[in-house]
């Protein structure tokens, strides 16, 4: 299916179109609160992979990320195509273009910085899957053997589509988590795998999670790798301050119809 850059990033750029199947970039923990400390690092750099399988199609995606930490971050998007989407923890985002030099900015809640993956796991409410800041109850816990399974529930049944949620533990890393509907079926699963540790950072890198559409009886399986993560002694083209250029031609977002 051909589409535009539009349904990547939510505007429409001239000129360029990829290849790909529909994204579901769904992400269990809607949103981090603003106000969560961070652990004790100033920056931090990695380069992503992500691999999407979806009607039997899989979609790659390369990027590499530098956050700091109040609040900014810089995504570079290498491949399928290139661009630059800078945000904070608001969702004030600038998306910008290189090769037709155009900026779209958008204020939207689901693009901010905190909504990213490695984000969850620099706060301290990572080993509950900050579940407890979002809505979530927990209700039980118990151990299997040198696992932790959690149990949680929503505070307010009404506010969200899932019943329930489990995450379980290893020496304090969350290694699995689960998000069930009201029958008691999974809805979405996710794996954390090959943890790295800095000072004051534990962190997954790799996820793999597995969203099922139960109507349909399909999944979609998206597998994000994490490489080159530093917290220090960055290279001379870290983009931690990149600025869009200011002749960049400034366009609408695309509206869907």
């Amino acid at each position: 299916m051909k589409i535009t850059i539009a349904l990547l990033c939510g505007c429409k750029f001239k000129k360029k179109t990829i290849t790909r199947a529909v994204v579901f970039l769904v992400s269990f923990f809607v949103f981090v609160t603003c106000n969560m400390l961070l652990v004790a690092q100033v920056k931090l750099s990695a380069d992503v992979t992500t691999r999407q399988l979806y009607n039997d199609k899989v979609i790659r995606i390369e990027k590499q990320m530098f956050f700091s930490s109040n609040g900014n971050l810089v995504v570079h998007y290498t491949y399928p195509q290139e661009y630059y989407m800078i945000t904070n923890s608001f969702g004030e985002a600038s998306i910008y273009q290189p090769d037709v030099n155009e900026v779209v900015q958008i204020n939207d809640k689901s693009l901010s910085s905190q909504n990213e993956f490695i984000m969850l796991f620099l706060t301290p409410a990572y080993r509950d899957l900050n579940l407890t800041n979002i809505g979530f109850v927990l209700n039980d816990m118990q151990k299997d053997g040198g696992r932790i399974v959690k149990t949680f529930y929503p505070e307010k049944k009404s506010d969200t589509i899932f019943a329930k949620a489990v995450v379980v533990s290893e020496k304090n890393n969350p290694i699995y988590s689960a998000f069930y509907n009201k029958d008691d079926k999974i809805l979405k699963k996710t794996y954390y795998s090959d943890y790295v540790t800095y000072p004051n950072i534990s962190f997954p890198s790799v996820i793999t999670q597995i969203s099922y559409d139960l109507v349909k009886g399909d999944s979609v399986i998206k597998k994000e790798e994490y490489k080159n993560i530093k917290t220090k002694d960055f290279n001379n083209n870290a983009l931690f301050e990149y600025k869009v250029p200011k002749n960049a031609k400034r366009v609408e977002p695309y509206k869907k119809k």
